[in-house]
């Protein structure tokens, strides 16, 4: 399971070395617009969904018919994708939440509660898309995982503008659960969690 991990941290190693130069770039954006939230969202999603990275680059070297000829279970496979999304995850919130802090702190613009609500929205979000994605990824392939990706970027805003007339007020909505907002990143990991079984159940089918 470590090699597995390590493998894909080395495989992935130059592409977050060249996506660090455009979070550069983002810093100082929001030193200057005085929002440390668009670096924050940027680093999770960026890092979190290297492990589609890693399973784009497994696709284009042919790794999978090599991995099935070695003392290694396919549930192993799957589950090393899972825990590196989660790891890096992890790094994320290390590398990102003293960035923030400091950036609210010397701008003025700090407001813990607010933050504290929206730190939980994007964590458990950013699982619960990983949790949709892992495994159409492992099912279609990455062309048309990156089309379905696409999709799920433009198709939630045109429902949310054609019905939001009939939606109650999300702003109203969030204030009422906020008081449920910690247990959302939990949440999201459960979701994380039956996905690995999703993913793992359509691997083991796969042909290679």
């Amino acid at each position: 399971m470590v090699g597995l991990i390590l493998k894909d941290l080395m495989s992935i190693q130059r592409q977050i070395k060249a996506q660090a130069f455009m979070l550069i770039f983002f810093l100082f954006i929001s030193i200057f617009m005085q929002q440390g939230l668009i670096l924050f969202t940027l680093i999770i999603f960026i890092v979190t969904f290297q492990a589609i990275t890693a399973l784009t680059y497994d696709e284009q070297s042919n790794w999978d018919k090599y991995a099935n000829t070695l003392p290694i279970s396919k549930g192993d496979i799957i589950l090393s994708k899972y825990i590196l999304s989660v790891l890096l995850m992890l790094f994320g919130l290390i590398l990102a939440l003293p960035i923030v802090f400091i950036i609210h702190r010397f701008t003025n613009t700090w407001a813990s509660a607010e933050f504290f609500l929206t730190f939980n929205l994007l964590v458990a979000l950013a699982f619960c898309m990983l949790a949709l994605l892992l495994p159409i990824y492992i099912k279609f392939g990455s062309i048309k995982g990156r089309m379905f990706l696409i999709a799920l970027c433009f198709i939630p805003s045109i429902i949310f503008n054609l019905l939001k007339d009939y939606l109650p007020d999300i702003t109203l909505t969030l204030s009422n659960l906020k008081q449920y907002m910690f247990f959302a990143p939990f949440a999201g990991l459960l979701i994380l969690w039956l996905s690995s079984l999703i993913s793992t159940a359509i691997y083991k089918r796969k042909e290679f």
